[in-house]
């Protein structure tokens, strides 16, 4: 995010191109994997179906480490089947190189390399692979690049570990047993409409004659369904018992319309394609408009101030005029109600940094050093005090409050603030260990 930033001087919509990248980045790498099995138009046909899938269009409105883990999946697939195929030493540092640089991405990632691991030890020849130097040159090169996590970890106490586990049993008692699973059948419902528009499925053609399966390789279409379905059925089969969030599954069906190509590819014909492609960039097109009318229509039909039509530049330009003329000062550091103070953060001009929760742990880069030098402002929204757990940074202090319209037809926005000036010396003490009740 900080380099799609340094190119784009936005904080605001350079996330969402950088969705978009992360996603494009995984193309080419679905489609050299199919071409290398099946051909270039069969590996055309199975890119095409990907943005019919949720995860590939609405799925992917803004970039989080989910989203980053999409081109990783993709080209670890790739890299893993060519590697283990023609077995030079290349493909092998590179597939390396790749598996250690994907765990930046997300935890999650390491099941696909299990995933490959399982694959390595239960395929014939993949196994007899192991006793060949290249699969351990490729595991001492992705412990490697992925030390500094693991350093990291220690440092941070594992937050990263104590949130996931805050995560899932928010999950568990937030959400039904069949949640999960009804997020993925809801984003795969316009997939059979393309499916049978592009004549994959429905009445077989009288052209066509015998098998549908267009791939003959019987050991490629193992490869594709182990690498392609097996990490998201898992997940299916895990969630009624176990938390798991419903956008976990984005990289994992990268390779499902090639999955459904080596099935049913020989039923594909020229018009099929034709109406693929129709399908592909239709879906793109159909949900960016149907996010451009939906996030203003829930707050401006509806009453409810989302991000996506917050008046942030308002805010945060009134809130820094406020610490401005109060203390002469650049305004440093920004806390209290975690929604306003990253839209303050996010669009004051001064770029302040954000005191999540008053905690260190969760901002090391705030200390209080730093606090007495550049000082805090707090904010929080509504008309009424602030919460009682901030009362050793707020209390004695005088409030201020600014009011900010966003639409005719609804209330202006209330929100209220206390500044802790520049120079101040008698803060409270600062908390550096994890709190599981504000993760």
């Amino acid at each position: 995010l900080q380099i799609v930033y340094h190119l784009t001087g936005s904080y605001v919509w350079s996330g969402f191109l950088a969705s978009q990248i992360a996603v494009c980045l995984a193309f080419p790498f679905v489609y050299l994997l199919g071409r290398d099995m099946m051909g270039a138009r069969a590996a055309l046909a199975g890119l095409l179906l990907l943005p019919v899938t949720g995860y590939y269009s609405w799925g992917t409105r803004q970039f989080n480490h989910d989203v980053a883990q999409i081109p990783f999946w993709a080209a670890l697939s790739w890299l893993l089947w060519r590697a283990e195929r023609d077995n030079r030493l290349g493909q092998w540092i590179a597939f390396g190189l790749v598996a250690g640089a994907s765990l930046y991405a997300k935890f999650t990632t390491g099941l696909i390399l299990l995933f490959a691991l399982a694959w390595m030890i239960a395929e014939p020849r993949a196994r007899r692979r192991l006793a060949t130097p290249g699969p351990w040159i490729a595991l001492a090169l992705s412990i490697v690049v992925a030390a500094p996590i693991f350093v990291t970890l220690v440092r941070d106490h594992f937050i990263q570990f104590a949130y996931a586990a805050v995560s899932d049993s928010w999950s568990v008692s937030h959400h039904g047993k069949f949640y999960y699973v009804g997020v993925q059948l809801a984003l795969f419902v316009v997939f059979p409409f393309a499916l049978w528009s592009s004549g994959l499925i429905g009445r077989r053609p009288s052209t066509l004659e015998g098998s549908s399966i267009l791939l003959a390789d019987a050991r490629a279409r193992r490869y594709l369904l182990w690498m392609g379905l097996g990490p998201a059925a898992l997940l299916v089969l895990a969630s009624p018992f176990v938390g798991v969030g419903e956008a976990w599954s984005k990289p994992m069906y990268s390779l499902v319309g090639l999955v459904v190509v080596a099935y049913l590819g020989r039923r594909l014909t020229r018009r099929g394609i034709r109406r693929l492609v129709f399908w592909g960039f239709g879906m793109v097109a159909g949900t960016a408009l149907a996010y451009a009318a939906f996030a203003p229509a829930q707050c401006y039909l509806r009453g409810r101030l989302s991000n996506s039509c917050v008046p942030g530049r308002e805010i945060g330009a009134l809130l820094q005029e406020d610490w401005h003329r109060a203390t002469g000062a650049p305004l440093g550091v920004v806390a209290g109600d975690n929604e306003l103070m990253m839209v303050t953060a996010l669009f004051a001009s001064d770029q302040p940094s954000m005191f999540t929760h008053f905690n260190r742990a969760y901002s090391p880069w705030v200390t209080a050093a730093r606090l007495r030098r550049e000082g805090l402002l707090i904010v929080w929204p509504g008309g009424g005090p602030p919460p009682d757990r901030w009362a050793a940074w707020t209390k004695g202090r005088p409030i201020g409050e600014e009011r900010v319209g966003w639409s005719s037809r609804w209330p202006a926005v209330t929100l209220r603030y206390v500044i802790v000036p520049p120079g101040t010396q008698d803060l409270p003490p600062l908390q550096d260990k994890l709190n599981p009740e504000t993760m």
